[in-house]
């Protein structure tokens, strides 16, 4: 096996290939069952900014919330302030992470969110006032924040390269879920008619984050991490014990990939860690515009607009209480179906052409809604309000058949080790500066310009995915330290999973 010398570590590493694993094996078509378990509990974290996010929303419905909070003229600007401020505290709680990730790790990251989830859940739980509530939901803005840009990375840094997608993918998917456990919550505390109705979501918030701290104890740190603080012999272990297969009993790949993994470190461990760094290279800033764009292109889609203001825009269509939340139901379970979908797909197919066809789809969904919208929209016109609430479903299936999952694999795995949790800001940063100002004045903006609204989203929504496809490397099937090359970078070390053994036996020079 062919290593350039790049040091002690490395040589410690690629001695124990040449000793115990005498050929790399043709790579198993799935993860290890430990390594799943690892994803499935860490995306307990997912679930919690699901719930979290959606909490909010269910409670635009609730006649007790109304009555309490939403009764006077400035109902409008309150729904605005509550979607912004979330929004707000989740481009704060993006850039902690880099911080507290970096120095502390991506465990703790994963219990400082989970804990500002809980002391949010309970604040929002007691509020007596709009700004009680709204200042809740800032700060669980900010434990969003974190989990949205640490909880892709961690998957990412423990999941082979073949199977990446699948695994990283499962953010979007539980995600999911927790959008619709809160749905189902809010639509069975609407039939609790005292004051607690609303505030039980929220008591149930804080329970949902106790059990994600505690479950974030018993999972391994990443060993990308590891050898970044130079403990190679611990994050060697971790590596071997969630990629070993029955294909490759000796975690012959896992101990090739750390060959890589600690040669990479090595070469990158004196470069600057900074945010003027990323944004004085031109290889860099390549990989924070890919960032920022596929993100702009999730708000842009209007995707959470939609979301956040469901129960609001079915009232529109003179949907009642239980239908508006009962529906939300539906469409978020859809989301669910598609974002697991696109998890098993996006190895295959690819991230760069699903992101292509799903922009496509997004526009004319738009583009029909807006139309319909324009037509029926305070109407009594049965079928064309039936028409609008399809396409509401249709969009949600394109969306998260296409979409979902791929925004966030792809920004957690186009940057460096060294600056991946940095890194990754930009595109969550993004995600919520976007959020803000498409949220913000959403309510106001459908209460007053109505269908044009939609224009808004179909332009900006053509823009960024004619953008996506003319300039985006594609990354499936190559490791983290491998995806480096599509944007210009040296690689110490290269592998090449697809060699079988044969391959590695004649030529072992070229097999790693």
């Amino acid at each position: 096996m062919k290593v350039p010398e790049v040091g002690a570590e490395a040589q410690m590493v690629e001695d124990t290939v040449h000793d115990d694993a005498p050929a790399i094996p043709r790579y198993s078509r799935f993860p290890s069952l430990l390594n799943f378990m690892i994803i499935l509990v860490s995306a307990i974290s997912s679930f919690l900014f699901g719930y979290g996010n959606n909490s909010a929303a269910g409670c635009f419905a609730q006649e007790t919330f109304i009555k309490k909070f939403l009764s006077g003229s400035n109902a409008n600007s309150i729904i605005d302030g509550i979607n912004a401020i979330f929004f707000g505290g989740g481009f704060l709680g993006t850039i902690l992470q880099s911080y507290i990730s970096t120095k502390f790790g991506r465990r703790v990251c994963a219990e400082v969110a989970a804990i500002l989830m809980m002391i949010s859940g309970i604040l929002s739980a007691s509020s007596v006032n709009p700004g009680m509530f709204i200042a809740s939901r800032g700060i669980a803005g900010i434990a969003g924040g974190l989990i949205m840009s640490n909880t892709p990375v961690y998957m990412s840094e423990i999941a082979p390269a073949h199977t990446r997608g699948l695994l990283v993918g499962m953010h979007a998917a539980w995600l999911v879920v927790g959008y619709i456990v809160c749905s189902i919550a809010a639509l069975g505390f609407n039939f609790v008619k005292s004051d607690i109705q609303w505030r039980l979501q929220f008591i149930m918030l804080s329970f949902f984050s106790i059990v994600c701290a505690v479950s974030i104890i018993f999972i391994p740190e990443s060993p990308r991490w590891f050898v970044e603080q130079g403990r190679v012999e611990e994050a060697s272990a971790i590596m071997e014990r969630l990629h070993r297969t029955k294909s490759d009993p000796s975690s012959s790949l896992a101990r090739a990939e750390m060959v890589q993994i600690v040669a990479q470190v090595e070469a990158e461990k004196d470069l600057p860690h900074s945010y003027w760094y990323i944004l004085s290279n031109a290889h860099l800033r390549k990989r924070a515009y890919c960032s920022i764009l596929v993100f702009a292109m999730v708000q842009s889609s209007g995707l959470l607009v939609i979301f956040n203001l469901m129960p609001i825009l079915f009232a529109a269509l003179n949907f009642d209480a239980t239908l508006q939340l009962g529906l939300s139901i539906v469409w978020v379970t859809v989301a669910c179906i598609g974002a697991s979908t696109n998890a098993m797909i996006v190895d295959r197919v690819g991230r760069v052409k699903l992101l292509g066809i799903g922009g496509v789809l997004l526009m004319i969904a738009l583009s029909i809604q807006c139309a319909l919208q324009k037509t029926y929209l305070n109407s009594d016109n049965k079928a064309g309000i039936n028409a609008s609430v399809a396409f509401y479903f249709i969009f949600i299936v394109f969306y998260s058949f296409s979409v979902d999952g791929v925004v966030y694999i792809y920004n957690a795995e186009i940057w460096p080790n060294h600056l991946r949790s940095k890194g990754v800001t930009f595109g969550l940063g993004s995600y919520f500066l976007f959020g803000i100002a498409y949220n913000s004045p959403a309510a106001l903006a459908f209460d007053t310009i109505g269908w044009k609204y939609y224009l808004v989203f179909i332009c900006m929504t053509a823009v960024c995915t004619l953008l996506i496809v003319l300039t985006f490397p594609e990354t499936k099937g190559l490791t983290l330290e491998d995806i480096n090359m599509k944007f210009g970078d040296k690689v110490v070390v290269a592998i090449d999973e697809s060699r079988s053994d044969e391959d590695f036996k004649s030529k072992p020079e070229e097999a790693v």
